[in-house]
């Protein structure tokens, strides 16, 4: 599974920007279709890897833009189901224009840890190399 390296690599690159009083509330990510990421399993590793960091609550928001594919004979563009959709003027060549994007979008924080103080902790119950979070 993939998607746990990815969780670990975006959490490194996240706490690049995170200044050293703030916490993290939110991380926004855009990734294409192209990628091959699993959200669900992305929003879990996610949890696994948030729960060993200094920011156990911080949300995952993932964005999913659609494959987008221009014809270079017409000059259609359009949003196939696959992208290996031929064009309606009947070319069998189309051009990628979207969907192979894989961005770190946002990072939003709060001043500090006192802002979501009152927000409910989890509970670790287990291990098995990153805690279990319920």
């Amino acid at each position: 599974m993939h998607e746990m390296s990815l969780a670990v690599d975006l959490m490194e690159l996240v706490k690049r920007y995170v200044p050293p009083s703030a916490y993290l509330m939110t991380v926004t990510v855009r990734i294409g279709p192209m990628h091959g990421v699993v959200a669900e399993a992305l929003q879990w590793a996610w949890s696994a890897v948030r729960g060993q960091s200094a920011w156990p609550q911080a949300k995952l928001v993932i964005e999913t833009p659609p494959w987008r594919l221009s014809c270079p004979r017409c000059g259609r563009l359009w949003e196939p189901a696959t992208v290996d959709e031929h064009c309606t003027c009947g070319s069998v060549h189309a051009d990628i224009e979207g969907g192979d994007e894989f961005a770190l979008v946002s990072v939003e924080v709060a001043d500090s840890d006192e802002s979501v103080e009152n927000q409910p902790r989890p509970e670790v119950v287990g291990h098995c190399g990153l805690a279990t979070v319920v």
